[in-house]
């Protein structure tokens, strides 16, 4: 029967923690009301979600990268570019997501976007708010770590007020005493490119854009000194043009942010001078230093759309 057919929930392509630790949360929710429901990821566990699921003892969620005939449920995105292959060939029932909204349904579904650090501090909510159901201390540290990673630490811009109470409220059932060290902790288990080559430092935690014919692709890393980006420049400045020239990428970015410092350098490959007009400021060898740059959403896809728009 329909009504017992599996709902797989989801996040992005290329999962981060907030991503992967929020499908899982999600799933333990909605189980508690009686729905049949399994988390999975679309690719590849990063060092940071590694981390975060080792210290909770939670297993990953399995991998799902087609979805035809399944019941699915997005998270942590809402683009059907960042979606599992074959989304249109789905039934997606749900999408909760904390980012720009360019979502198409020919059905009425649930559908719950805030503006807000991190789709985990949505989830957290959806506990705290509801009697029926309990938050256990795993579940609880897993949404914390969404929260920590996708705010970094709450320093990025798209921090508010709400995720550092949320963040607060889960530590506490979590048995997390200091946030702030389990958080550099959790951090520094991914602010490293040692041992990574320049394709998966790229595809780490790499998102595709488009704006009408412009196709956009980017990535973000997070170091703790930029010397270590800049001892790979070269490398990954080729690496960026072949897959630019393979995929056929307008412009593909990889922005290396110093979680410490709280700036970011952009490396980019582009087929028109698309970074010096979107933000007024001249590059040097494909490389623009951006001082106290740390959130991809909020401060490099928004100058990117305006000048696409032509607003």
């Amino acid at each position: 029967m329909e009504e017992n057919k599996t709902i797989y929930i989801t996040g992005h392509k290329q999962p981060d923690t907030d991503s992967i630790c929020a499908s899982v949360a999600y799933s333990n929710y909605l189980k508690q009301k009686g729905r049949n429901t399994v988390a999975v990821r679309t690719g590849d566990i990063n060092p940071e979600t590694k981390y975060v699921l080792d210290y909770f003892e939670v297993n990953a969620p399995e991998l799902l990268t087609d979805v035809i005939g399944k019941k699915i449920i997005l998270l942590d995105h809402n683009e059907k570019i960042q979606s599992p292959d074959n989304i249109d060939k789905a039934k997606v029932i749900e999408v909760i997501d904390h980012h720009k909204i360019d979502f198409k349904s020919t059905n009425p579904i649930y559908f719950h976007n805030e503006p807000i650090g991190s789709t985990s501090t949505i989830i957290a909510k959806k506990y705290f708010n509801d009697k029926e159901v309990n938050l256990d201390k795993k579940t609880a540290g897993l949404l914390l770590s969404g929260v920590l990673s996708d705010t970094v630490i709450f320093k990025s811009p798209t921090s508010t007020d709400e995720d550092k109470e949320i963040a607060e409220k889960l530590a506490g059932i979590a048995g997390i005493k200091n946030i702030q060290d389990f958080g550099i902790k959790m951090k520094k288990s991914k602010a490293s490119l040692k041992g990574l080559t320049t394709e998966q430092i790229i595809s780490s935690d790499f998102k595709i854009y488009e704006f009408g014919k412009i196709k956009i692709g980017g990535g973000q890393v997070e170091v703790t000194e930029l010397d270590e980006v800049n001892e790979k420049k070269q490398e990954l400045l080729e690496k960026l043009k072949e897959l630019a020239q393979k995929e056929n990428y307008d412009l593909i970015m990889l922005l290396a942010t110093n979680i410490i410092k709280q700036d970011s350098l952009l490396l980019f490959w582009e087929k028109e001078n698309y970074i010096e007009k979107a933000f007024n400021k001249k590059p040097e060898n494909n490389t623009l230093y951006l001082e106290g740059v740390m959130s991809r959403k909020k401060q490099i896809i928004p100058p990117l759309a305006k000048l696409f728009s032509g607003n």
